[in-house]
């Protein structure tokens, strides 16, 4: 079975029980090293538990730790950005938390209830200057063309996954497999998100761990693993001025949009 990344040869890699009873199979590409399930046919099963979800417990630390690196990036390094997309924006908790810090964030995700955003939904025909990705790409069963969407909508995407590590990473050795939830179906070394940014056409940089870049023009690692600490990211916040906050405005713009709606129902 050939690689979903790359096209190279993979080769068995190990298996897992999921959700309790089904078996997984994973294979390793020989070429880059990404690690995918072959044929994991419970994913319908596995969304439709809401206990799943709530196994998620470091949603809102995470969320929390992602908007100090992303204002952080936005403050020194992307300061042209002006729309941005979130794309598998769960709840829309990300996007409201950006949005309080004054960028104008969108919401994308067709399989989860937007929550937190609700009413700054994106356009799917819409370009953006930069799309955020978290917690989203091990999730996919074909990773290629979701990337290739993303890249066509901005030149700078910004995601999150956590890299295989390079000893004790067969399935039952590392956490990130999670059996019990049956969702992770495919494992990124850097190599193959190298090999990835390569087929986009985009330049490919990491902090070695957890968040990853694939941008027009090259970025310095350096700036990922900086804002990826939160108490550097904090300092690099402390140092810039702040954005005006949206959360107000968006309030104006809501009631607006409600009392338009209920003209139009009681003329």
């Amino acid at each position: 079975m050939t690689c979903k990344v790359c096209g190279g040869a993979s080769a068995a890699f190990g298996e897992l029980t999921v959700l309790g009873r089904h078996r997984a199979r994973y294979r390793r590409c020989e070429a880059c090293g990404y690690v995918f399930v072959d044929d994991p046919n419970w994913l319908d099963e596995a969304y439709a538990d809401h206990a799943i979800a709530a196994l998620d417990t470091g949603i809102v630390v995470r969320n929390l730790w992602l908007a100090d690196a992303l204002d952080a990036l936005l403050r020194w390094r992307f300061r042209n950005v002006r729309r941005a997309l979130d794309h598998g924006a769960g709840t829309g908790l990300f996007v409201r938390l950006m949005r309080d810090r004054g960028y104008d964030f969108r919401w994308s995700d067709p399989y989860c209830e937007n929550l937190f955003a609700l009413g700054f939904e994106a356009d799917e025909a819409q370009t953006f200057d930069l799309v955020t990705c978290f917690e989203v790409i091990e999730h996919l069963v074909e990773p290629l063309p979701v990337f290739e969407q993303l890249a066509a909508r901005a030149p700078i995407l910004i995601f999150s996954t956590e890299l295989l590590p390079e000893h004790d990473n067969h399935p039952g050795e590392w956490h990130y497999y999670a059996p019990a939830t049956g969702q992770h179906v495919g494992f990124f070394t850097q190599a193959s998100l190298r090999k990835l940014a390569a087929r986009l056409g985009r330049h490919f940089a990491s902090d070695g761990r957890m968040l990853h870049a694939f941008t027009a023009d090259p970025l310095d690692p350096r700036w990922l693993r900086r804002v990826a600490k939160q108490r550097h990211a904090r300092w690099l916040l402390r140092l810039a001025r702040r954005r005006p906050t949206l959360t107000w405005r968006d309030g104006e713009t809501l009631a607006r949009r409600l009392a338009e709606q209920q003209a139009r129902l009681n003329p």
